[in-house]
């Protein structure tokens, strides 16, 4: 028999629920502000007249990670890609420049598709891991191009073993934090070096270069998307995948948003009456 849980009226903010066997719980009056239920089991539980929604703490929580990523993939592809802005193909690192571009592109277009494919995730928690291990990596050994390459391994494994066993979005926000920069990117580059080659007349060459860089931005606007519904996600209480058979919504306040995503339409959270397992989509 399943043990019953009883949390009613406590302050609950922000606590993660996430793939606890909860059936029979009893939430009502509880503040559930930012919690997460993804992936729970919720059949029986009762909600009456708990508090959802965004927590405050939470969105703070995420803005600063949000933030901290920014400034270290910033850092990281900035030093990286200007160092490359003179590179031509008769020189010999050339093929190095392809390969970063290659990876930087990578990162983008996975973190860019990522909500849409799910299996997609995985690609998208290496590449951008491997990003930031292989510069701060051969930072700290001293440039060491083979340590860089082992780093960027362990980076991008270290990333997408946090993507699979962390229990918080945190890691998906951080993902496209990382990829949108990557996707910038390549942007970047690719409107100096459409510039530089419209300057000498190459036109085919120069417009091939504009259409890459529109692309890009394209991508990089796509996932800047993608990590705003992650961040609201994350500071919102979420049922992502959960089991909500049988469950008492009584007197609960969700804002039209959260009713439409989660499916939680007004005869479900006005009547307790059985909902079938919810997902975000």
């Amino acid at each position: 028999m399943a043990k019953v849980h009883k949390w009613s009226n406590r302050n609950l903010r922000n606590r993660s629920f996430r793939g606890q066997n909860l059936q029979q719980a009893n939430f009502s009056g509880s503040d559930l502000r930012g919690c997460s239920f993804d992936l729970a089991q919720l059949q029986g539980a009762n909600f009456d007249r708990a508090r959802v929604g965004y927590g405050p703490e939470s969105i703070l929580i995420g803005l600063l990670v949000v933030i901290d990523f920014v400034g270290l993939a910033f850092y990281a592809m900035s030093q990286m890609l200007f160092g490359a802005l003179g590179l031509t193909l008769e020189i010999p690192t050339y093929p190095y420049l392809l390969a970063l571009l290659g990876l930087l592109a990578s990162a983008g277009i996975s973190s860019a598709i990522c909500p849409s494919r799910k299996r997609v995730k995985p690609i998208a928690a290496l590449t951008t891991g491997a990003l930031l291990g292989f510069f701060y990596g051969g930072v700290m050994l001293k440039n060491d191009p083979q340590a860089a390459v082992l780093t960027a391994c362990i980076g991008g494994v270290f990333s997408l073993g946090m993507s699979v066993m962390a229990r918080t979005r945190l890691v998906t926000v951080a993902i496209y934090t990382v990829g949108g920069c990557a996707a910038y990117g390549v942007c970047f580059f690719s409107s100096t070096r459409a510039s530089s080659l419209l300057n000498v007349q190459q036109l085919v060459a120069g417009i091939a270069w504009s259409l890459l860089c529109l692309v890009f931005l394209g991508i990089t606007l796509q996932v800047i998307a993608n990590l705003v519904t992650e961040l609201k996600d994350f500071a919102h209480t979420s049922w992502r995948g959960a089991d909500l058979s049988d469950v008492n919504l009584d007197g609960i306040q969700l804002d039209s948003y959260k009713r439409s995503r989660y499916g939680l339409h007004n005869e479900q959270v006005n009547a307790r009456e059985p909902v079938k397992s919810v997902s975000s989509g």
